[in-house]
């Protein structure tokens, strides 16, 4: 099942190379008339490290940090519609001495929409995005693993969408799903065992109920997206998702804010910070964030 899922998203974000070429296109008006790609891939790596001798009175932990992102995007335009694809790999991890080496930032992200224009700000869409993690996670104690929490497709969410879009400009765009459907996915018997929480004296773990490897949802979600240069090689990318389950039943909305600032120090070297926030009833009753600021070397292709 979740081979067959992520396969399908994988051919949807990257079947744009299959695509055969146009003849030239010397006009706005050609473009959309044939259609044409508007493409952009980042790849990332980000290093951190520090180490101090034994004489060293200042205190600190040898530690290296290591992080590797993927970043691709591409939309075709024709007429009216557009097609957008956005697929977003992130893998870190940190390495203290005397600790091991821990996870820093685990995120699997990929949309797929198709929106067609009603007039020049509004339109209508339909899409699909899927989010999950790579690797294990753990809870530690005493600097080892005590358990598995999380790992892929344990969870993942899936969802589906059709709505309306607003675009007053270029690098903004808010849109709401009037008719959303979204499926948790717990598929590892571990990590339901170890994150299982009673609710009306049946155990859940994510949100899915025991016996079950899905949550089946019906709502309401909405989505804002920034993406601009805020100053001379400065970008900001900015996406919050709120998503409000009515069915089987109403629950508090579920809250996820993705950012992240890139300050370009020349082509190939720059400096990010990124912050994740999640608030999900269905994992804990509290706010969770999590931020980095590293530097690194990246290239666009």
């Amino acid at each position: 099942m979740k081979k067959t899922v992520l396969a399908i998203l994988v051919n949807l974000l990257i079947c744009s190379s299959a695509f055969a070429q146009k003849p030239e296109l010397k006009t706005l008006a050609d473009s959309l008339e044939y259609g044409w790609w508007d493409r952009n891939t980042q790849l990332g790596i980000n290093f951190a490290q520090a180490s101090f001798n034994d004489s060293w009175q200042g205190g600190g932990v040898n530690n290296v940090a290591l992080g590797l992102l993927l970043n691709h995007k591409a939309d075709y335009h024709k007429r009216k519609g557009v097609w957008s694809n956005d697929l977003q790999f992130q893998y870190g991890f940190i390495n203290n001495k005397g600790q091991g080496t821990r996870k820093s930032v685990d995120r699997i992200f990929m949309d797929t929409k198709y929106s067609r224009k009603v007039n020049d700000k509004v339109s209508w869409f339909t899409g699909i995005n899927f989010l999950s993690q790579f690797a294990g996670g753990f809870e530690y104690a005493d600097n080892e693993k005590t358990k598995i929490i999380s790992k892929f497709f344990s969870p993942a969410f899936l969802s589906e969408g059709i709505g309306i879009e607003y675009q007053p400009v270029k690098y903004f765009v808010l849109s709401f799903g009037g008719a959303t459907l979204r499926e948790t996915f717990v598929l590892d018997q571990k990590v339901f065992d170890n994150t299982a929480i009673l609710v009306d004296g049946v155990r859940h773990s994510y949100g899915v109920r025991e016996g079950k490897k899905m949550l089946l949802e019906m709502g309401f979600q909405g989505v804002a997206s920034f993406d601009k240069d805020i100053a001379k090689n400065v970008n900001l990318k900015f996406r919050y998702q709120a998503f409000y389950a009515y069915a089987p039943k109403s629950k508090p909305v579920d809250h996820l804010i993705n950012l992240i600032a890139t300050a370009k120090v020349n082509k190939y070297l720059n400096v990010n910070f990124s912050l994740i926030g999640i608030y999900d009833k269905d994992q804990v009753d509290k706010f969770q964030l999590s931020q980095g600021l590293a530097a690194g070397f990246s290239v666009k292709l």
